[in-house]
């Protein structure tokens, strides 16, 4: 596996200086920057490590100016040096700089006394003394430390078997897919689009097709660079450059992402819901945020201008409406920026992404976070839908309580929805004197998974099934008051049969139906029935004296029956329908 190794700390401690000592590499690589003495944007270098093999290195400015190129550097980092010069001390841009570093869920971390040949032995354990107390106030823990000079070369040697040490305890979660934001463009005549940034989830390969966000470009890697080297295939943790083929004119810029096919979904809209993790500067009412205020987010490599709604029952949920769109994944890592100036406010995650703001999404998905955490992405819509196929997750990616989650044939369900679900179909199943279908079901409940809820119900007994009709357990099918007059008005028309909607008589479709179902009543078309001896005399005088094989006409139904073509049309077509006779042109032939 490939490691990333980043710099943090405040402005001139001297982190260019240490990475050109490790490595070799002058990462100051603008006029400007050489110009001012100072880093402005992110600088890239590798150092050989005897056990990690090649490990590439960001190197963040710490001007607090360029706090957000700081953020957009640590997005990708497995580990980080902390920086401290012996001859400064703790800084402002230090606090803030861990800040970011805890944000992004940078664990390993290491902390160097820069400038040691700047001050004597007891000045640099009184400065690692005093950083360790700010580490202990902002991570709850001291950092592992060492002091060196980029100068004389003093404790480089002890540092680089610390960066072996500390590289092998990161253990970094990774995306299911390839996952890249885009630090640099470069267009080139004759070459195109090459972008760079810290390649995470799955390895790419010349040839791969990846899709470009926001928005969803799809485009095709036509080289690979890992540190200025022509590779075929980039693994996750390498710093890597693609040179891509993408359609003429499309926006690439600094803050996209580039992702690859996987399972998860890739977020992306300028309303976010995110949840606030921790407040950096505390206001008297004790949030650090006014609510509606302007702020910045910074997520991986982008930031964007917007402003901050938060939920009254849940004041760690927030909606963040951005002026343009951005792309990441759940639960992503962001921090929040004090608008038009450098203060780190909170750290926070990013939760879901739409392209405008729609009330009743969002009322829906606060209900879902309010109080809690979801252990994936999965759990979001197993929460708002009720259910999802066992094949597609597993207990512990939608819910930390067992008792939450119910096995029911091929699908997990949520308790709360299977009850609330199962209470629907038992008072269907009582207000039906005839039993009910599938169909009948109340709405609310997931044409997917009803049959598994009525097969569930009728194994413990709570309905009993013949053929497609479902009653409640131990129901008889006495018929109501009202049923009984319609299938005595029924018996009484005749061969004229009933026309449901043009009788006054309470509850009479319900009616009908219920006895349409227990075969009662016979639909011959629209809303005219026959009571089932009429239908059954009528269809007995068509088919009398006939074998398989032998025709029916229109004529001959008629004379057979008696009636006009107004009932012998329907009747042949319930007579198709049922498969004792097949349609050949107007006439029919018995099966």
């Amino acid at each position: 596996m490939a490691y990333i190794l980043g710099t943090a700390g405040h402005v001139d401690h001297g982190k260019t200086a240490l990475v050109r000592c490790l490595t070799g590499v002058e990462t100051s690589h603008i006029p400007e920057e050489k110009r001012r003495g100072m880093t402005i944007e992110l600088g890239f270098a590798s150092l050989e490590d005897p056990v990690h093999g090649t490990v590439g290195i960001v190197d963040v400015p710490g001007h607090e100016r360029f706090i957000r190129n700081m953020v957009a550097g640590t997005w990708g980092l497995d580990a980080a040096m902390l920086i401290v010069a012996a001859d400064d001390g703790w800084m402002q841009m230090s606090s803030d700089h861990l800040r970011v570093l805890k944000a992004m869920q940078i664990n390993a971390i290491l902390l160097v006394i820069t400038k040691s040949d700047l001050a004597d032995a007891d000045m640099i354990e009184l400065i690692q003394e005093d950083a360790n107390r700010h580490c202990r106030e902002i991570l709850g823990r001291e950092l592992p430390s060492v002091a060196v000079s980029a100068q004389t070369g003093a404790g480089i040697d002890l540092l680089k078997k610390k960066i072996t040490e500390l590289l092998g305890t990161v253990r970094p979660a990774q995306p299911d897919k390839p996952f890249l934001y885009i630090d640099r463009v470069f267009t080139l005549k004759g070459i195109g689009v090459t972008i760079t940034g810290t390649l995470r989830g799955k390895g790419i390969a010349v040839g791969d097709s990846l899709s470009l966000y926001p928005g969803g470009t799809e485009c095709r890697i036509k080289n690979i660079q890992n540190h200025h080297a022509d590779v075929e295939s980039s693994e996750p943790g390498m710093r890597t450059a693609l040179n891509l083929k993408i359609a003429e004119k499309t926006k690439v810029d600094r803050g996209m992402l580039l992702a690859g096919q996987g399972e998860s979904p890739v977020l992306q809209g300028s309303e976010l819901l995110i949840r606030v993790d921790e407040y950096f500067s505390k206001t008297e009412s004790g949030t650090g945020i006014k609510n509606h205020s302007e702020l910045e987010l910074a997520a991986g490599s982008t930031h964007a201008i917007g402003s901050i709604h938060f939920n009254k029952t849940d004041p760690t949920l927030a909606r963040v409406s951005l002026q343009e769109p951005i792309a990441g994944r759940w639960n992503q890592n962001a921090v929040l920026i004090r608008h038009g100036g450098s203060a780190i406010l909170a750290s926070c995650r990013i939760l879901a992404a739409f392209s405008s703001y729609q009330v009743p999404v969002f009322k829906r998905l606060f209900t879902v976070y309010t109080n809690r955490e979801r252990p994936s992405w999965k759990a979001v819509d197993f929460f708002l839908n009720g259910f999802i196929e066992k094949t597609l997750a597993a207990p512990k990616e939608l819910s930390t309580e067992s008792s939450e989650i119910v096995t029911c044939g091929k699908w997990l369900l949520l308790t709360a929805k299977l009850t609330e679900w199962e209470a629907k179909i038992i008072d269907t199943a009582k207000k039906s004197q005839a039993g009910f279908t599938l169909e009948e079901l109340d709405a609310a409940i997931p044409v997917k998974i009803r049959p598994e809820l009525l097969k569930k119900l009728c194994a413990e007994q709570k309905l009993s099934a013949e053929g497609s009709l479902y009653k409640q357990a131990g129901q008889s099918s006495t018929l109501s008051k009202s049923a009984q007059q319609l299938l005595q008005l029924a018996l009484k028309a005749g061969v004229d049969g009933i026309e449901i909607d043009k009788i006054q008589q309470p509850q009479v479709r319900k009616d009908a139906r219920d006895l349409v179902k227990l075969g009662q009543l016979v639909v011959l078309e629209g809303f005219l029935h026959y009571h089932h001896t009429v239908y059954e005399k009528a269809v007995g005088a068509i088919l009398k004296g006939k074998k398989q094989g032998d025709i029916i006409t229109i004529a001959d139904a008629r004379t057979a029956s008696g009636l006009s073509r107004k009932y012998v049309i329907p009747l042949l077509n319930i007579l198709e329908k049922t498969g004792k006779v097949k349609r050949q042109d107007n006439d029919r032939i018995v099966l």
